[in-house]
């Protein structure tokens, strides 16, 4: 059987038991519209009067024969106030432009022309509308460092943490694997072409590893592969001074910059 639940037309003539009214005020009820229609007369006019106001006649209407100028024409601007001289001198400098003497007349007809002087070109750069002026640069900024090539230049460049070790390590001998070993940590501190100079004291750690394997394999003595390490580290300190050395000069005349 059908309850009020399943539509308006099934809603009995009392309120059911469940139904409760909404705790809230009615809506207001909407203004009438307005009928824009009203008034107006239902039949078109008969006949058309005269404006109750006089008129010209056509024949006064005769158009203007004042000059005019040409639309195929462009409008020639000469300058204006904000692209007068530099725009770094317009936000750098107070300087006033001067205004025109005599005020200028103009009129709908006429295009609008400017009586400020045309702005130059910045020194340095090409006039506007010239074949350079779209073309690119032909000078451009250097990225190049500009360090002076001295010798505590080079030597800074190649840090005297590492200089000191390696010095060390070609004079004394017995500790020249080891202080090679440090040397390897100290390239952290080259300011120019870090990774060569580091290649370069992996590349002696690795000779001095075979002269030491080839002194334990052919004798079995511990103090002579050590000795035969000793040896090799100590030549090896002293060829990557000179590598160093010769590294830091080629980078600082080239004009790198330095290793972060």
């Amino acid at each position: 059987m059908a309850t009020w639940e399943d539509g308006p037309e099934y809603a009995p003539v009392e309120w059911p038991t469940g139904f409760v009214a909404p705790a809230i005020e009615p809506l207001s009820v909407a203004p009438p519209s307005a009928d824009p229609s009203a008034g107006a007369p239902a039949e078109p006019p008969a006949r058309f009067d005269q404006p109750r106001d006089p008129v010209p006649p056509l024949a006064a209407l005769v158009p203007t024969t004042a000059p005019t100028r040409d639309p195929v024409e462009p409008f020639q601007v000469v300058s204006a106030v904000v692209t007068a001289s530099s725009a770094w001198g317009s936000a750098h400098s107070t300087q006033a432009v001067a205004l025109p003497a005599a005020p200028i007349t103009w009129t709908p007809d006429q295009a609008v022309t400017s009586a400020y002087p045309p702005p130059q070109p910045a020194q340095g750069f090409p006039a506007p509308g010239t074949p350079q002026w779209f073309g690119p640069p032909t000078t451009y900024d250097s990225n190049q460092m500009h360090v002076p090539l001295t010798v505590a230049s080079v030597a800074e460049g190649l840090s005297w943490g590492l200089i000191i070790t390696l010095l060390l390590g070609g004079v004394i001998s017995y500790l020249s694997p080891v202080l090679l070993v440090i040397a390897l940590f100290l390239t952290g501190q080259v300011n120019y072409r870090r990774r060569i100079v580091k290649m370069g004291v992996i590349l002696a750690l690795v000779i001095v590893g075979v002269a030491g394997a080839g002194g334990l394999i052919g004798t079995s003595d511990a103090m002579l592969a050590w000795e035969s390490m000793d040896t090799a580290s100590v030549w090896s300190c002293w060829l990557l001074i000179v590598f160093g050395l010769v590294v830091q000069v080629i980078s600082i005349r080239s004009g790198d910059r330095p290793a972060v």
